[in-house]
Order: structure tokens, then C-alpha cells, then sequence
């Protein structure tokens, strides 16, 4: 045991509920000074929600908590508003988009400093002086809405560092964001401990994290397990394993099934942004910002495809191209017809898209009617049947639990399965996703992926976005790589 005054973070006999189900039970921790702890485990299992716990937001917006104490540099903040424990923790939420309340980063880190009671003269030169250190002036004034999950997470991380506190929580900080980037917060959050300052990371990709101090283990049963407390390596990796947090390695499925016919073909595309600028009352100047130059590829009937580059780099945008909803130069084909000349309805029933944000694309209040919705446009079921072959789904995939629950509070990871489910019911010619593994275990992220695998083995064709380079590596038949504006064929 650590002394009062070596601990950042300590957490005694936790329990939590939502309605019925109990998330998290009977959890007991410390975080000590200086210390970066990882926080694992499974897809759903309960790790967002302790997050939420300690920065305040539960039991303040819900659910029913039991705790004999929760201290942060031995104050007790139980009883704490979310407001009065920002001052003692920072968080980087899963959903970077859900950290902010402005509309632009400079807004959102002039109204951090507001609240935290900064010199308002001396505001501009922090936030100017901060965007400098991270090489982030080129977001302070773009849109939270026009910006990649990769630069939102990376306004998430200044937003975070901008006001000294002593514990710092990121929740996936890395899962849209490319390994140059990483490494670069990975040496800011060394800065902030050797600063004094504590760190829990939550996270799915363990093998990333070798070099951290500790690593606790939430398990299916909303138990915590401190894995430096088991000696024995084969009992810690057979404990991950049965977690889903590692997989054993295996062979992945690969048929000969792609065709000679092409399915889609981008023949000089040219993907861009447009900005009006208000110079005056009366004067308007448009900017343009290309993001990639004279593209030309092909998608061939049955190919699984990755797309792959730095965050912000164009990949989303080209899907919004590609789905006639975002401005671009050139003539983008699918099977052989200009989607330009397409109607929407007509186009939308030929491409499906998983959103990078899957919460973004949900319109129903619960996981058994959004599937339904998918199953009578897609199928054109009538409701009665969507409704018994959407319950058969959902118990084949393991979600029968869900039927009833909103997707909004699901986590992340069941958010992504739940939206690469809903939209691939149909009978798409091509499916484009988006960061199809971001939030998922191990276990989860070989299912989704084994999916799109057999999809395509089936007929269909999908282009997929992704930082991990050993999963684009064990499962693309092509990989296409956006560098310098100009896209190339990598393998």
C-alpha cells in the first residue's frame, strides 16, 4: 500500500448500476503519482464507464453508484459536480467529438480558459502559443464538424493539456490517429509524468503499452485485475485471451474471388474543400484546399481494399466523393455509370457506408428497431418479418442483451458492430468503412473483419479505412496509400 501522499487516484469498493444492469462491482484501485496505468478490457465491459465515474459525469447523469470513497490527490470528489472535478482531472472521451462544446478548437480552448478563470488578455497568447507546441494552428479556426476523428482527438489532446491538473484520462486516444502522431502524444504524456503528473489509459491495442507501468484488467464480470500482481506470464496472456483482448493468431479465410470486373474506377478525381471567407458586408472570397490530386484506381467485383494514410489526410473525404456528397474534380464510375448522373436513391441502394462516428448514422432509440429499419429499406421487408429476421441476427452475433437498449449508450465498439450490421443486411454492390475496428477488442475486431472477409467472398466489394497496419496487412487484397495528395497502390 502506498501512502496518502503517493496517490494521484484512489478508488475504494465501487459499484455502479444503470436501471437494472450492474457495470461495475465492487472495484477497488489506486493510480500512485507519476504513474501510467493501463485500463483493459473487453469491448463493453464497463472501462468508459468507470471513466465516467471518476470525472463525475455518473452518477451525476444517471445511474446509481456505491462507493466507500473516490480521492484524487486525497481530496474525496464523490460528492463533486463534473464542473468541480475538472479542476482535478482531465479526459480524452472515446468519442473525441463529445469533449467539446464550441464550434471551433480556438473557441473551445478560450472557453476552457474562461472557466478556469485565466487573465482574459492573456487568453489569445496561451491558446496561440499552445496550438504552436502542437503543431495545431490550421485546426483553430476549422469547424468541429468538417475535421477527420483523427484531428478531433488530436484538439481533444491540447483541450486536455491546456489546464495543469494532476490526472489525466484518455479513453482510446489513439484509435483514429496514425503511429507518427502517436508517438508524439505518447512523448507529451511521458512529459506530463516526469511533470508529476498520473495517467490512465484506456485501450484495446495492448501491445502498445509494453513501456507503462502497471496494467489492471476490467473483466465480463465487472471485476478489476491488477495483471503486475500475476507473476506468471502464460496465466496473464491465457486471462487476455479469454477476454478477447489478445487472439491467438490464425489464418484468415482467403478465397480466389475477385473478379476481372470492375466495380468502381476513379479516373482523375480531385477531392477538395471549399471555405467562404467575409472579407466585407458586400465581399465574399471563396477558398479552396485540395486534399488529393489526379487519383486513379480501381476497385475490382469481391476485392476487400484498405485505404490508408495519416489522420486528416483525405480518406473520409474521398468516401464522401465517392457517395456524390462532397465536392470533387474528375469522373468517379460504378460499374461503368457516372455517379453523378446517379439519383441518390439509386446510388445509396448500390453503396453502403459505415460512418467513422457510427452514432452519427442511428435513428432509432433502441438496437432491434434500427436494425429493422435496415432490414425493410435494404430487403424491403414488410416490418412483422424484419422484425423476426432482425431478432435472428442479433442473437447470431451475440447482441440479443441489446434488442431493447438505445444505441446511443452503447459503447463505442457495440456502436461499430451494431452500424457494420445495420448496413450489410442488403444487397450493396460496394460497402465503404470506415475505421471498421476503432473501439474494438481483439476478439471483436477479427470478428467485423472476418465479416467483411466473407462478404466480399460473397460477392460484394469493400473499401475499408484503418490505422492498423497488421490488420490492413493480414486482410486486404489491395492497399492504397494517400501521401502528398496523390494516392498509390502499396500492394
Amino acid at each position: 500500500m502506498r501512502s496518502v501522499s503517493e496517490v494521484a487516484l484512489s478508488v475504494e469498493d465501487l459499484s455502479f448500476q444503470i436501471g437494472s444492469k450492474k457495470r461495475i462491482d465492487s472495484v477497488s484501485f489506486e493510480v500512485g503519482i507519476g504513474e501510467i496505468v493501463l485500463l483493459c478490457g473487453g469491448s463493453g465491459s464497463g472501462k468508459s464507464t468507470l471513466a465516467n465515474i471518476i470525472i463525475g459525469y455518473y452518477p451525476e447523469y444517471g445511474g446509481k453508484q456505491d462507493v466507500s470513497h473516490i480521492r484524487i490527490s486525497d481530496e474525496d470528489v464523490q460528492h463533486q459536480s463534473v464542473v468541480e472535478r475538472s479542476k482535478s482531472v482531465r479526459v480524452i472521451f472515446q468519442n473525441a467529438r463529445l469533449s467539446f462544446s464550441m464550434k471551433t478548437l480556438r473557441e473551445e480552448l478560450v472557453f476552457i480558459l474562461e472557466n478556469s478563470r485565466f487573465d482574459p488578455d492573456e487568453m489569445n497568447g496561451i491558446v496561440e502559443d499552445k496550438a504552436r507546441k502542437f503543431d495545431l494552428e490550421y485546426l483553430l479556426d476549422r469547424s468541429f464538424d468538417d475535421l477527420s476523428g483523427g484531428e478531433l482527438q488530436r484538439a481533444a489532446f491540447i483541450c486536455a493539456d491546456l489546464v495543469d491538473v494532476p490526472l489525466y484520462i484518455m479513453d482510446e486516444p489513439f484509435a483514429n490517429v496514425d503511429e507518427e502522431t502517436m508517438q508524439d502524444y505518447i512523448r507529451y504524456m511521458k512529459e506530463w509524468v516526469r511533470k508529476g503528473k498520473s495517467v490512465v489509459i484506456i485501450d484495446h491495442h495492448v501491445g502498445r503499452w509494453t513501456w507503462v507501468d502497471r496494467w489492471l484488467l476490467l473483466d465480463s464480470t465487472q471485476q478489476l485485475h491488477d495483471l503486475s500482481l500475476i507473476s506468471s506470464e502464460t496465466a496473464k496472456r491465457n486471462l487476455l485471451t479469454k477476454e478477447g483482448i489478445v487472439v491467438d493468431a490464425s489464418a484468415v479465410p482467403k478465397g480466389d474471388t475477385e473478379s476481372e470486373e470492375i466495380l468502381l474506377e476513379l479516373d482523375k478525381v480531385a477531392v477538395y474543400h471549399e471555405k467562404t471567407i467575409r472579407q466585407s458586408l458586400f465581399k465574399k472570397e471563396t477558398q479552396t484546399n485540395t486534399l488529393i490530386e489526379e487519383a486513379h484506381f480501381t476497385l475490382n467485383k469481391g476485392s476487400l481494399t484498405a485505404l490508408v494514410g495519416p489522420s486528416g489526410i483525405g480518406k473520409t473525404s474521398l468516401f464522401k466523393a465517392i457517395l456524390n456528397v462532397s465536392p470533387y474534380k474528375g469522373e468517379i464510375r460504378l460499374q461503368g455509370t457516372n455517379v453523378k448522373t446517379l439519383k441518390s436513391e439509386k446510388l445509396y441502394s448500390k453503396i453502403g457506408l459505415v460512418f467513422q462516428d457510427p452514432s452519427l448514422q442511428f435513428v432509432k432509440t433502441n438496437v432491434l428497431d434500427e436494425l429493422v429499419v435496415s432490414l425493410t429499406v435494404w430487403e424491403s421487408l414488410e416490418e412483422e418479418q424484419a422484425k423476426v429476421k432482425a431478432k435472428e441476427i442479433l442473437n447470431r452475433h451475440h447482441f440479443e442483451d441489446k434488442a431493447g437498449q438505445s444505441p446511443w449508450v452503447m459503447s463505442q465498439g457495440q456502436q461499430r458492430r451494431l452500424a457494420v450490421l445495420c448496413m450489410t443486411v442488403g444487397d450493396q454492390n460496394l460497402l465503404l468503412v470506415d475505421e471498421p475496428t476503432y473501439g474494438q477488442d481483439a476478439r471483436n475486431a477479427k470478428k467485423i473483419m472476418d465479416k467483411l472477409n466473407e462478404l466480399c467472398q460473397g460477392g460484394m466489394t469493400c473499401l475499408f479505412t484503418s490505422h492498423d497496419r497488421e490488420l490492413v496487412d493480414a486482410y486486404a487484397d489491395r492497399v492504397y496509400e494517400i501521401k502528398e495528395k496523390k494516392v498509390y497502390q502499396v500492394r
